[in-house]
């Protein structure tokens, strides 16, 4: 099996070389969106595909037989390596990543607020978050990051809409807020109506994935740096995420923002700012 795989992968290099070397991605079909490669595990180079930026050459370091992938406890994700249908970007990693780290199941997430102190964060622990949700959470995969597109001033005046919802979405509509002060929110500890449709509901949807809403404006529409957020605020958001993805296992490349995890593409724009250079802030 070692020598298949390494042969799939010599192969892979071979095609990936030829095509960039030429100023083109490699494959027309993995012109994908950024966020979508990070999220199959598959690196992105800009410049190389047509369309708008963020419409990158995605590349997979780890291509192989899905089989293989699966037994050696990989997760496989098709359209970003050349070849026949069975070879597929295997991710490691779907189980724990560090230390003391876990998966839970179908359970409230009544451990939140502890993660987030333990990371040295400012918590503050609504009432009743504990029992608050439409439903226990199916499993933590994933993370999506939001901003709130709420008033340009105040601490955190979306807190309540985050907590109860809005007229057309009964809340809570994520488990954790987000202060411009850096201070984080505990909402709900069960499943919260964040996501929509997104590339993968089994990781990134709301039964799957931790949401969280950042206190912003979210204008000007912008995904260079993090110029229009408070050092501050921005400095606590890698703090905490980095704090959650390691008690639960989730590698960075599923940290995702929603404007690459909803579908269809370009249905939100949050947040505004830069995430490739928030996941390489999460190490």
């Amino acid at each position: 099996m070692f020598g298949i795989d390494l042969l799939t992968g010599l192969i892979c290099l071979v095609v990936f070389y030829a095509r960039t070397s030429n100023g083109q991605c490699w494959s027309n079909s993995a012109c994908i969106d950024a966020g979508q490669c990070s999220a199959k595990g598959g690196s992105s180079t800009a410049g190389l595909c047509p369309g708008a930026s963020n419409m990158r050459c995605c590349t997979c370091n780890n291509c192989m037989d899905a089989t293989a992938c699966s037994a050696s406890g990989g997760t496989s994700y098709a359209g970003i390596c050349p070849g026949a249908a069975n070879i597929k970007c295997c991710v490691k990693g779907d189980g724990p990543s560090e230390a003391g780290s876990y998966k839970p199941v179908n359970t409230m997430l009544t451990d939140l607020a502890d993660i987030l102190r333990a990371a040295g964060l400012t918590v503050v622990e609504e009432a009743d978050w504990k029992t608050r949700g439409h439903r226990v959470m199916s499993s933590v995969k994933g993370i999506l990051v939001h901003h709130t597109a709420g008033p340009a001033t105040g601490e955190f005046p979306s807190k309540n809409v985050v907590k109860v919802g809005r007229s057309d979405l009964a809340g809570p509509l994520a488990q954790l807020g987000l202060g411009r002060s850096g201070t984080w929110y505990v909402i709900a500890a069960g499943l919260s109506y964040h996501a929509g449709k997104t590339i993968d509901d089994s990781i990134f949807g709301n039964a799957n994935a931790i949401g969280i809403e950042a206190e912003a404006t979210g204008t000007p529409v912008d995904a260079v740096g993090h110029k229009y957020w408070p050092e501050v605020q921005w400095q606590s958001y890698v703090r905490g995420v980095k704090a959650l993805k390691q008690a639960y296992g989730i590698p960075t490349a599923r940290v995702l923002g929603h404007k690459e995890a909803a579908m269809p593409l370009g249905r939100k724009p949050d947040p505004n700012f830069s995430m490739e250079e928030f996941r390489a802030a999460l190490g």
